[in-house]
């Protein structure tokens, strides 16, 4: 059984791509990925020992040893030259900069990028490098996820209010993104009411809520 928040990362890859799954741990993804045609190679790749083991068990129980490759990878150090697709998910910012920033970017059709939390500053790196948002997907899963897909191609800086709410989300206006924007509206408040007004979440949430009378 695949998580939500996976299952939509794998609907973001394209078909017949070689994946590189960056700390796969126990390669769920790239099972998933083979498994529904979607890619018919995937790298799962680890810089642990034992996640790369526990991966190889999975692959094996559902004998796709001859479709996913376990890697012993410090990031994308050891990916290889076939790999199309950059799959990061899971980590924090700095982990998952510090992936990219060491990788040759420009090799990789797309790379796939979910952070825990302040996707904003990954769309201020995106913009900063003038790089292309190609694909944006907002799931709740137990909590909500914002996943990025982008490549190397140039595209101007993204406005602010692309930066915090996402370019392609704020286009689409999803219900899931009307509710995430309300949650977070929400969240404010009750910030508000425990320690009194705050100028600056006042203005956090006049700017929230302009969003939500723009869908």
């Amino acid at each position: 059984m695949i998580s939500k928040r996976l299952e939509t990362i794998a609907s973001m890859v394209p078909s017949g791509k070689v994946v590189f799954d960056v700390g796969s741990d126990h390669a769920l993804l790239p099972c998933y990925l083979v498994k529904n045609g979607i890619s018919t190679k995937v790298y799962a790749g680890d810089n642990k020992k034992g996640p790369l083991e526990s991966a190889l068990k999975n692959i094996s129980v559902h004998g796709f040893n001859d479709k996913i490759i376990p890697v012993l990878s410090d990031g994308l150090n050891e990916a290889r030259e076939d790999v199309e697709v950059v799959i990061i998910a899971g980590m924090g910012y700095h982990t998952a900069i510090d992936i990219i920033e060491k990788s040759d970017v420009d090799k990789y059709d797309r790379f796939i990028v979910q952070i825990n939390k302040n996707a904003d500053l990954l769309r201020e790196y995106i913009s900063r490098h003038n790089y292309t948002i190609i694909d944006e997907k907002l799931v709740f899963d137990g909590f909500y996820y914002e996943i990025i897909a982008f490549n190397t191609d140039y595209h101007k800086s993204y406005t602010s209010d692309e930066i915090s709410y996402g370019p392609i989300l704020l286009k689409e206006k999803s219900q899931t993104f009307v509710d995430y924007i309300s949650y977070k509206i929400k969240t404010l408040e009750n910030i508000i009411e425990q320690k009194g007004h705050d100028a600056i979440i006042d203005n956090q949430i006049k700017s929230l809520k302009n969003i939500i009378n723009k869908v």
